[in-house]
């Protein structure tokens, strides 16, 4: 007999931005595992549903917050951007032949 593989999605809230999260409960290790599509390579777990969604909101947050810090534009699940143009990226209209 199969086992039965219990997968969530979940909407987390962070301070950058909205992002959906995959949280499956894996039998072996007691823990919820958690990705989050749309920013691969950010993967994390939680002993409870509850300490899973606040370790994938702290995941997401820092995984932001270098993208940020190396220039990087965010775009969330929900269309918002996150993150700012350097400003010796900015080219000043009037100043443009």
């Amino acid at each position: 007999m199969a086992k039965k593989i219990k997968i969530s999605t979940f909407t987390i809230p962070t301070n950058r931005g909205t992002y959906s999260v995959v949280l499956k409960w894996d039998d072996r290790d007691k823990a919820y595992l958690v990705s989050v599509p749309s920013l691969p390579g950010v993967i994390t777990f939680g002993k409870s549903l509850a300490d899973a969604k606040r370790m994938a909101r702290d995941a997401i947050e820092l995984y932001c917050d270098c993208l940020i810090d190396e220039n990087y534009i965010i775009i969330d699940d929900t269309k918002r951007v996150v993150g700012k143009v350097p400003r010796s990226r900015v080219i000043a209209l009037d100043k443009v032949a």
